[in-house]
């Protein structure tokens, strides 16, 4: 398992219900976000922007809004349109955690708007938005790819098993 580059903690709101997130961001920069709703925990795991993911993830970071230089570094394009990163350990975790931050909120966006129906938005979003040229984009489909892995907010059922055969006729 990769050690721990930092821990923090943040308030994020979901849904009208304001929760405290325990974030833990690995040294290949994957995120693990922890935290309670509704008396259920979940844990929302990106991995998307791990390793040579994390280019892909700065670059559009970077290209969606000016960032702070002094908190997040900076990006440079040279004449051939090749960007370079100037950041140091510590923004380049300052950028995972907004990003983290901008999953929960995005999160937060599906649920107000799509209550009950979270887990069929997220499944829905998955097939029909493949496309992640946008900072906006890559943030929702982050949020909707944890939404799908951890069956947030589904609902509590139990099944009974049917196989076609087995049914009185």
């Amino acid at each position: 398992m990769d050690a721990i580059l930092s821990t923090t903690t943040f308030k994020s709101r979901i849904m009208g219900t304001s929760v405290n997130v325990s974030l833990t961001i690995r040294n290949t920069h994957e995120a693990t976000m922890e935290f309670t709703l509704f008396g259920a925990a979940y844990t929302f795991a990106v991995t998307r922007w791990s390793r040579k993911g994390l280019s892909s993830f700065l670059l559009l970071f970077f290209t969606y809004k000016c960032r702070e230089a002094a908190d997040f570094g900076s990006l440079t394009v040279d004449d051939n349109g090749v960007p370079t990163f100037n950041m140091t350990t510590a923004q380049k975790v300052n950028a995972v955690i907004q990003g983290a931050k901008d999953v929960m909120a995005c999160v937060d966006e599906i649920g107000t708007r799509h209550q009950r129906s979270v887990l069929d938005y997220a499944v829905w979003y998955r097939e029909k938005h493949t496309c992640w040229d946008t900072y906006e984009n890559y943030i929702t489909m982050l949020a909707c790819n944890c939404i799908v892995h951890t069956d947030f907010l589904a609902p509590g059922v139990t099944w009974e098993l049917v196989t076609f055969g087995k049914v009185n006729r």
